[in-house]
Order: structure tokens, then C-alpha cells, then sequence
């Protein structure tokens, strides 16, 4: 999931700009100018998400992201700039952290006295993420251009972050 991050905020940057990055990934600026956005995250999940056990992940945090950030309708790489690929990105990683936690605690979970509560939870924990992701992507995103290892590093410091906060609930 951290090398398809990096991968994606290549793309998306490309994708804005002249293409030529996207091209190399197979997917021609030209070609999804105009497609339904479903469309579009469908295509990028293809080309990015390696074909091992997180390709259903990386395809779920791709779509979430685009679609939250850049709402329905049809894709315009014109509206990828910079803070926009930036935003996908915060909400890839949010996704993506949050997708790997509720992995880890669904069997907790299920055996919860409340399981009405689970989904209030989920939803908690989801912005509690995003809030964390936020607070240690920002700085990081303002006005610099980040190379694909960089996206994979800062991701996986993320995680690490992400997982500090939410035991530091349980004291």
C-alpha cells in the first residue's frame, strides 16, 4: 500500500500536468478526460495495485479518496494541482491506515457487548486518522514536491503515528 501511495501521487501529479508519467502506467490524460470518475479510479486502481494480497485494499482506499476529494461526476485532470493531488494523497493514506486498523481490531470488535456501536466507532476512528495524517502530511506537502520514496516513507511514519494515538486511548 506505501509504494502504490508514492505511485499514485506520481500519476495524479502527472495526470495535472503533462501526462508523461501517467503514460508510462498506461493511462493516457487524454483517454480519461471526460470518463465517469468511477471509471477513472477503476483504471488507476488496475494499473497501480500490485496483483498480490492488498490489491482489494489499495483499489478501496483509490476510490474513496477520489471520490471524497473530488466528489461525482466526470474527471478533468485540469482540477488536479497541486493541493488537490495533495488532498487525495492525505485521503489515500487515511483510508489506507485505516483499513489496515480495522483488520486488526475487527475481531474485537465483533466480540463487543455494543456491536451497534462499531460502525460510530469506525466512523471515530476514521477521522481520528485523517486529524493525525493531517497534522504530519501537511507540513511536509507545503510547497514541496515529493518524490515517490519520499510518499512511501512518510507513510509508513504515518502508520506508526496513527497506531501511537489510538493506544494512547486506552490509558
Amino acid at each position: 500500500m506505501y509504494s502504490t501511495g508514492g505511485d499514485l501521487y506520481s500519476v495524479l501529479s502527472s495526470l495535472g500536468g503533462d501526462g508523461k508519467e501517467a503514460a508510462s502506467w498506461n493511462l493516457s490524460k487524454a483517454s480519461l478526460t471526460g470518463q465517469p470518475l468511477d471509471v477513472v479510479c477503476q483504471q488507476l486502481a488496475e494499473a497501480l495495485a500490485p496483483d498480490n494480497g492488498d490489491s482489494d485494499r489499495i483499489r478501496e482506499a483509490i476510490d474513496e479518496a477520489m471520490l471524497e476529494v473530488l466528489g461525482d461526476g466526470d474527471f478533468d485532470p485540469e482540477r488536479l494541482d497541486e493541493e488537490t493531488v495533495h488532498r487525495i494523497l492525505t485521503e489515500y493514506l487515511s483510508q489506507s491506515v485505516f483499513q489496515e486498523i480495522v483488520e486488526e481490531v475487527a475481531g474485537s470488535w465483533a466480540n463487543a457487548p455494543d456491536e451497534k456501536r462499531t460502525p460510530e466507532a469506525e466512523s471515530e476512528l476514521l477521522e481520528l486518522i485523517r486529524v493525525v495524517v493531517d497534522k504530519n502530511l501537511g507540513p511536509k506537502l507545503s510547497g514541496e514536491t515529493l518524490s515517490k520514496d519520499d510518499v512511501h516513507q512518510f507513510m509508513r511514519e504515518a502508520v506508526t503515528e496513527v497506531w501511537k494515538e489510538w493506544e494512547s486511548f486506552d490509558d
